[in-house]
């Protein structure tokens, strides 16, 4: 058994990121750059408090689900915009 105190184990299974996940979806509507690093951030500590706790914690699901879709977007608007270049130097 690890040597995390019961305390602190039963604090992080309290802990909820249904709220954050709010407000990281508002963020992506108003300033997508600072949601996206928002998103991230809450992110790494809901790994961290899934591990201490040893158990799913509500809202992190939806936290990785947005930020997995900003990711593949980014990635999808980078190939879209490298094919439109393409395209437009190869008609010249």
């Amino acid at each position: 058994m690890s040597n995390i105190p019961d305390s602190e184990r039963s604090a992080a299974r309290m802990k909820s990121y249904t709220g954050p996940s709010v407000l990281v979806f508002i963020l992506y509507w108003l300033f997508w750059l600072p949601g996206l690093i928002v998103n991230y951030m809450y992110y790494k500590e809901a790994k961290r408090m899934e591990q201490l706790a040893g158990e799913s914690l509500p809202g992190v699901g939806c936290l990785s689900v947005m930020l997995w879709l900003n990711v593949i977007g980014i990635a999808l608007g980078i190939v879209a915009g490298i094919a439109i270049l393409l395209v437009a130097l190869s008609s010249q």
